[in-house]
């Protein structure tokens, strides 16, 4: 009698320490990497998502880059899967640019990669560390593009950039500094505000010798956000874009109502892939 209660026992302890097992959550069909960058002189870790039942070569399959990956790329990962697997958009993979760091770190390198300039009005504080966007776009240019087409056959130049505050930011500047980069913009909460405007003046030069862009871009922002230094040079800056009539552009713009700078990412992302993965 002993023995069995013994045995039951230990079988209980065994059963219980099963089920007590903490067990990661890992995302289906991605894959993850560090890459050392020459041009930024830092290491990023880049997150990889490619669908499977693939029905075209990889090296065709549409791809979107979201920066602020240590926040976004789940996310990003679930609404897309979400959005192929009710045909709402096509099968895509997904980059993630992430820094693999403390948030306190992520959200220091984000201000050196997402500003080709310091701010001198310091209308969102000091960042010590701004200016580096030049540099990043390089290691986009010639050290990330390549690589994934080396490591994981992602070659289609069909590709989106996704960017919020900061990374709206760059991802702004991109479509008129190096358009070639990307094809599609889902751009949220844009920084505009940054250095005085100094982005508005960036188009402005643009204009000047250019009467053409091909892209495709949904600009969005949140109706809670803040009112000067978003929503009004937001505002301001989509005249603009509207007066110079770039042919080949498609540029939609939304406001999401009833969410702030940060609430409202999930549905601007959403609606983003809709839109410019279906143009």
């Amino acid at each position: 009698m002993k023995r069995q209660i013994l045995i039951l026992v230990l079988l209980i302890l065994f059963l219980d320490n099963c089920i007590s097992q903490d067990k990661k959550v890992s995302l289906q069909q991605t894959a993850e990497t560090w890459i050392e960058s020459k041009t930024v002189n830092d290491k990023f870790l880049i997150k990889c998502y490619i669908p499977e039942n693939l029905s075209k070569p990889i090296d065709s399959l549409p791809i979107v880059f979201v920066l602020d990956a240590d926040k976004c790329f789940a996310m990003t990962y679930d609404i897309v899967k979400w959005l192929i697997w009710s045909r709402e958009i096509p099968k895509v993979a997904i980059i993630g640019i992430a820094y693999g760091s403390t948030d306190s770190d992520w959200w220091v390198k984000r201000s050196r990669d997402f500003s080709v300039s310091k701010d001198k009005t310091e209308v969102w504080g000091k960042f010590p560390l701004a200016g580096g966007g030049e540099n990043f776009k390089d290691f986009l240019e010639n050290e990330l593009i390549p690589y994934i087409g080396d490591e994981y056959n992602l070659k289609s130049e069909n590709r989106t950039i996704v960017g919020l505050s900061l990374g709206g930011l760059i991802s702004t500047d991109i479509l008129f500094s190096r358009p070639h980069l990307f094809q599609r913009y889902i751009i949220a909460g844009p920084a505009l505000q940054w250095n005085d405007r100094e982005i508005f003046t960036m188009e402005k030069e643009f204009s000047k010798h250019n009467n053409s862009l091909n892209a495709i871009v949904f600009n969005s922002i949140g109706s809670k956000d803040d009112k000067e230094r978003i929503i009004k040079p937001w505002n301001d800056f989509n005249m603009q874009i509207e007066k110079r009539n770039y042919n080949g552009l498609i540029f939609k713009t939304s406001i999401i109502e009833n969410e702030t700078h940060i609430s409202m990412f999930p549905s601007a992302l959403t609606q983003g892939l809709i839109f410019t993965l279906n143009q």
